[in-house]
């Protein structure tokens, strides 16, 4: 029943984005062999239609393009709602007209102001939160979840069985893995790594 439908979700949703991303970086690998990789954008190498024709270059440039729109009405629609909430505005009828410039204004001009401050603050903010969010959000907290409604102080009778095995060891050991990335990345981002390496060479 429901329990395989969450499997199935689980495994298929997981498993496409692991092989698109499999295929990203076989294309990007197998057209940079004997470049500097410093020096080079991948979405752009694939945009020139140097490698795979310009017909590949025309299918990365829609693509990109679609992410960007499709991440931009997300954030705003996200935003917006978020907003609303804070403030006590309905979504939608007279109030909402009233307020809309308003509400817009707070959703734009503060990445504007900070995109415009500082200009690479985006691919900063992907950096941390790709070393810190993504840690955070799917394995700290999904394992805390589980903890808590399992081993809490108010058990509550487990109407399905887990779907992840071994107990308190597979919830420990999503612990560990997500500490063990964050004080890598965290390590690295303040250059301990560097250090290190310069001390043993010294």
């Amino acid at each position: 029943g429901k329990r395989q439908k969450i499997i199935g979700a689980i495994i298929g949703g997981t498993s496409s984005v692991f092989v698109m991303l499999l295929v990203w970086n076989a294309v990007i690998l197998g057209n940079i062999v004997g470049s500097n990789v410093e020096q080079i954008n991948p979405v752009a190498l694939l945009q020139s239609g140097e490698f795979g024709g310009p017909a590949l270059g025309s299918l990365v440039t829609i693509f990109s393009e679609l992410a960007l729109v499709t991440s931009v009405i997300g954030f705003v629609y996200g935003l917006t709602d978020s907003l609303t909430d804070v403030a006590g505005i309905a979504n939608e009828g007279p109030e909402y007209e009233t307020y809309k410039p308003l509400v817009f204004a707070g959703v734009f001009l503060p990445p504007l102001a900070l995109s415009i401050a500082n200009p690479d603050i985006f691919f900063d903010a992907l950096d941390y939160g790709g070393a810190f969010g993504v840690s955070t959000l799917f394995l700290v907290l999904p394992s805390i979840m589980a903890w808590k409604e399992r081993y809490g102080e108010e058990q509550k009778p487990v109407i399905t069985k887990p779907l992840v095995p071994f107990g308190k060891i597979s919830l420990a050991s999503m612990w560990k893995a997500a500490a063990t990335l964050i004080f890598e990345q965290g390590a690295d981002k303040i250059g301990l790594f560097d250090f290190i390496g310069n001390v043993i060479h010294t």
